[in-house]
């Protein structure tokens, strides 16, 4: 999932080249976009490609002058340091990215879920570099309760709990019933049956 990360000017990037250790090296994207790799004789692209894109690049240029050079590149340190967590959480807003981030962990920190979320129906947006976001659909639910894989998340997403259907017609019947009628209701009577 981090191959989806979108790199952008001030990240730390680590590009390793198997067997090839002096090729190794830890470089921050500079903020024209541009990273210098040793012995290629010109820099190359990194600002607005996904992490994955960019390994194939540097694996395309190292593959001139080396027989089938493995490139990895990981991010070390992000430059945008946050995960915003909005909607039905219990204290919205952004909160400082650890690397190997988790949903799980991203909602802990907001405070947790509040009772009118849909744990089933947790939302994330992640811009995909062209000016687009990708909703991934995370059903939170089964990741606390059944063991299911918990999902990465990344600097820059935005984790959107949504409201349950209790909890809509809830907030239908404040805005449509209470709010039109000219009289407060204070409770409700209840027939006793006598």
């Amino acid at each position: 999932m981090d191959q989806d990360y979108i790199l952008r000017g001030g990240d730390k990037i680590l590009v390793s080249v198997f067997k090839n250790e002096e090729l190794s090296q830890e470089l921050i994207v500079s903020p024209n976009g541009m990273v210098a790799l040793k012995r290629l004789p010109a820099a190359l692209r990194a600002s607005g490609k996904t992490i994955g894109a960019f390994r194939r690049e540097v694996q395309a240029a190292y593959a001139k002058f080396l027989n089938n050079p493995e490139v990895t590149v990981s991010l070390t340190e992000a430059a945008l340091r946050s995960v915003y967590v909005a909607g039905e959480v219990k204290n919205p807003g952004p909160i400082p990215y650890v690397q190997g981030m988790i949903l799980s962990q991203a909602i802990a920190a907001a405070g947790g879920l509040a009772i009118t979320a849909k744990w089933s129906d947790v939302r994330v947006l992640r811009n995909n570099g062209r000016g687009r976001d990708h909703t991934y659909r995370v059903n939170a639910d089964t990741i606390l309760h059944d063991g299911t894989p918990d999902f990465l998340v990344l600097p820059g997403d935005v984790v959107y709990a949504q409201t349950s259907g209790i909890a809509d017609v809830g907030n239908w019947v404040e805005l449509y019933i209470r709010r039109i009628l000219p009289v407060p209701i204070t409770g409700i009577a209840v027939p006793t049956g006598n």
